[in-house]
């Protein structure tokens, strides 16, 4: 098999609804099926095989920091699934790379088997027409499917407006992504380029009171750590809340703040919520990160359309066209015609260092 594309485990899911004892919330009926098409029939032939795509591009900057959660929270969706009903259809979670290959999602439209491809966060791949999409990737449309996370530019928009008229906007050279350049956009300011070195001098020259960090974790903390004496608010986007970035600031982290659109269930009551953690952290050995829910959630809405629909890529993609809502660990999502979230802002969270640690905050 070639080295872009890896089986992470052979798993089993039912063709039919089943119940389970997995962490997740049960599935409600009033959100279970497609509202604007019937889709295939649920009698369809049986298969032999269904694969699922994990796509990834490690050459992204800090690529692993948010797709390796996600990954391992799909994976374990499918695995406590395959738990529920070890005779039913196997499928296997296919991890693809496409930096390694370019070609590699081509070969995947050539293979019938793969009924869905899931995109990794922070990821701008080019998946081909015809493979349905889960993405977890503000710069990938849902096509064919839909997306559980907002645009790129929806959290820049959220992030802007909780900052003053007139602050830096910084990033390493070049830039990771376009947030910089698309919060730059809202609050008519320049966005920078610069090291750490020159980050200090830049910021009281221009007399900022807010710096918003639009590149990686382990500049971010460069640059925290250049202005720890400086009496300004760190913020950033979702590649600012990371370990790396608590694990090389140390005390300069302090008071940082992150804006994502993803969920951190650490201090839900919720027996599903408490049985994710306590399954995530047994598997994996670590508590569940950034994007973990989310992959747990994008999993599970691929078994829901495998056993509501046909374990097709048609029939999984039309049923992914018609489907409304999912009932997930991070939210209940909502969709619109076109796959993308319903009030997307309302999905980004922000959260602080305090003591140390990332923990949720009001924004």
């Amino acid at each position: 098999m070639k080295a872009w594309v890896r089986p992470l485990a052979t798993i089993a899911i039912a063709a039919t609804a089943c119940t389970t004892s997995s962490p997740a919330a049960p599935e409600r009926s009033t959100s279970a099926s497609p509202t604007t098409n019937s889709g295939p029939s649920t009698t369809a032939a049986p298969v032999e095989q269904v694969n699922v795509a994990f796509v990834r591009d490690p050459s992204v900057p800090d690529a692993d920091e948010h797709a390796l959660p996600a990954l391992q929270g799909a994976l374990l969706a499918f695995q406590t699934a395959a738990l529920a009903d070890p005779d039913a259809v196997p499928v296997d979670l296919v991890l693809v790379d496409v930096g390694e290959d370019p070609a590699a999602l081509e070969t995947i439209l050539s293979d019938p088997t793969f009924v869905a491809a899931i995109v990794a966060p922070g990821d701008d791949v080019d998946v081909p027409e015809g493979i349905p999409v889960l993405s977890l990737s503000g710069l990938v449309t849902a096509s064919d499917g839909v997306r559980l996370v907002p645009p790129l530019a929806t959290v820049a928009r959220t992030l802007s407006r909780s900052i003053p008229n007139a602050p830096c906007i910084l990033s390493e050279d070049p830039p990771p992504d376009a947030f910089g350049a698309l919060v730059a956009r809202r609050v008519s300011r320049p966005a920078d380029a610069v090291d750490a070195a020159q980050a200090a001098g830049l910021v009281s020259e221009r007399g900022c009171r807010t710096v918003v960090w639009a590149g990686g974790p382990d500049a971010g903390a460069d640059l925290a750590v250049a202005l720890a004496d400086a009496d300004v608010r760190l913020v950033g986007g979702d590649r600012l809340l990371d370990h790396d970035f608590l694990a090389e600031s140390g005390a300069s982290a302090e008071g940082a703040q992150a804006f994502c659109p993803c969920a951190d269930v650490s201090t839900s009551t919720a027996f599903a919520a408490r049985r994710f953690i306590q399954d995530y952290q047994s598997e994996f050995g670590s508590a569940p990160a950034a994007y973990a829910v989310e992959g747990w959630d994008a999993a599970r809405l691929v078994l829901r359309a495998v056993r509501e629909a046909a374990a097709t890529r048609q029939g999984v993609g039309a049923w992914l066209s018609g489907v409304a809502a999912h009932e997930g660990l991070a939210r209940t999502y909502r969709f619109g015609t076109d796959g993308e979230l319903l009030d997307p802002e309302s999905t980004v969270r922000v959260y602080r260092v305090v003591g140390g640690r990332w923990v949720s905050a009001p924004p």
